[in-house]
């Protein structure tokens, strides 16, 4: 199905509701989105596996693979999702209301398994926004080592999104998490860097790095 189809569709008026969104083909086992597109369900003993055996081989070197590629596959995810929802809505994001957008990328987060997301900007004074996901597809993979969840898949995500959503180049970095919940700071780069060598490294969390974080906008 094509892009310029997906409008003739009677649907409910969420898209990325599960049930209109993913179309299953019993007869070839393969999953697709409402727009056709391929998906792919993987089990997540595999993606663990995978997060451990890079883990073990690239040692130090790994957090930092793990955030690029994250980075690479937020900013692609971003600009399908851009043109999925811009069509279907007829309007750009831009045009959108923060509110109504948010409620969309909610809706995402949810329908692909990434988990539940909330992006605070209670913060934005200082050139942060704060995110949180509970429950993530992504995060689930991941060990429960400091130097895996600052600087991780998820991390690198959310540092691609935000910086595809801005046309700014934006990081991410997790200061506070627990088993099913992580909270990101995301921000310019070099505040990011800042927050890392001076508050992070010191296992200060999100609300005394807000606390102490002097940056303003």
């Amino acid at each position: 199905m094509g892009l310029t189809e997906m409008r003739r569709d009677t649907v409910p008026a969420n898209y990325f509701n599960p049930r209109a969104y993913v179309k299953a083909n019993p007869a070839t086992g393969l999953l697709y989105t409402r727009q056709g597109k391929r998906l792919i369900a993987i089990p997540e003993i595999l993606v663990q596996s995978i997060h451990q055996t890079l883990l073990s081989e690239a040692g130090d070197a790994a957090s930092m693979a793990f955030y690029t590629f994250g980075y690479s596959w937020g900013k692609s995810f971003y600009e399908r999702i851009k043109k999925e929802i811009e069509i279907y809505y007829e309007t750009s994001i831009a045009q959108m209301n923060a509110a109504e957008f948010f409620a969309v990328v909610q809706e995402v987060w949810g329908v692909h398994g990434l988990g539940k997301i909330n992006v605070d900007f209670t913060a934005a004074k200082q050139g942060l926004l704060i995110v949180t996901i509970e429950n993530s597809g992504i995060s689930a993979s991941q060990n429960d080592q400091k130097e895996s969840k600052e600087f991780s898949v998820e991390a690198g995500f959310l540092s691609g999104w935000f910086s595809a959503n801005t046309r700014q180049e934006l990081n991410a970095i997790a200061t506070d998490w627990e088993q099913n919940r992580t909270q990101y700071l995301v921000g310019a780069k070099l505040h990011i860097e800042q927050i890392k060598l001076n508050f992070v490294s010191k296992g200060m969390k999100t609300a005394a790095i807000l606390a102490k974080n002097q940056f303003t906008l």
